[in-house]
């Protein structure tokens, strides 16, 4: 009888917990979307606002639709990134696999981002030849995109971001590499947890804190990994290992 009245203790003192994490995770959301939304709401009600009321010469008409715009497509990936979050939870990762070469995705989506933030350059460090993974094209884009997008948010005085592919002894191992503020030892355990977000709020970095936690969940359903290293002040490293189907050569450097 003291066993199972132990074992029931026990049990709903698991069943506190998570519903006081629960409890907790639902406040998160409610204060990052109070404050993610405000902004680009409020820009994109301003500006539009201005645009129907007065008339204004064609280049600043072009510049206010282009902060419309900016920001509209703010709102929507927020948005993707909630219902991306929800998708998983409740269904898992859907995979599409096919075989995707990181190095031509890589590249792609370091000019894309290399076109987005000129105050930083980009350096690529790939094979020759393709690095072949069985993966889903779109989910693998989104991680690469993900750590990419976070180099540049968490480097907000610019500098490097170094991007290398290469042959690892159970696959690929990719990385991305920032000169940026770093991650305090304090909150690295707690990186790929949903909504978390550190410091970032303080010191006005854009975001959800959902990016990493969407991101560990589609390298696992790879079967694959993903990590960090990280000191304040200095920069950090995400780095990928994937399973590969394909062959690998030497590096070259490329800027963007």
């Amino acid at each position: 009888m003291a066993g199972r009245l132990q074992a029931g203790r026990e049990e709903l003192q698991e069943q506190n917990d998570r519903l006081r994490e629960s409890e907790r995770l639902k406040t998160e959301l409610i204060s990052i979307v109070s404050h993610e939304l405000r902004t680009p709401l409020a820009s994109v009600l301003g500006f539009t606002s201005l645009l129907l009321d007065r008339e204004f010469d064609s280049a600043t008409r072009q510049h206010y639709l282009g902060i419309v715009d900016t920001q509209a497509h703010r709102l929507a990936a927020l948005l993707e990134d909630f219902l991306d979050v929800r998708r998983i939870e409740e269904e898992g990762v859907r995979l599409a696999p096919e075989p995707v070469d990181v190095v031509a995705l890589l590249r792609e989506q370091s000019q894309l981002f290399a076109a987005l933030s000129p105050i930083h350059s980009i350096v690529l460090s790939v094979p020759e030849l393709p690095l072949a993974v069985s993966a889903d094209t779109n989910r693998l884009a989104q991680v690469f995109g993900n750590l990419l997008s976070n180099a540049i948010k968490y480097s907000p005085d610019g500098g490097l971001v170094n991007v290398v592919a290469q042959a690892s002894a159970d696959g690929v191992r990719l990385s991305v590499t920032d000169e940026g503020i770093g991650i305090p030892l304090e909150q690295q355990n707690r990186i790929f947890m949903k909504f978390y977000r550190g410091d970032a709020s303080a010191t006005g970095i854009a975001g959800t804190g959902l990016g990493l936690a969407v991101s560990r969940e589609i390298v696992e359903a790879h079967g694959g990994r993903i990590g960090f290293e990280s000191t304040t002040g200095q920069g950090s490293t995400f780095w990928v290992d994937l399973p590969a189907t394909g062959p690998t050569n030497d590096s070259k450097e490329e800027h963007g």
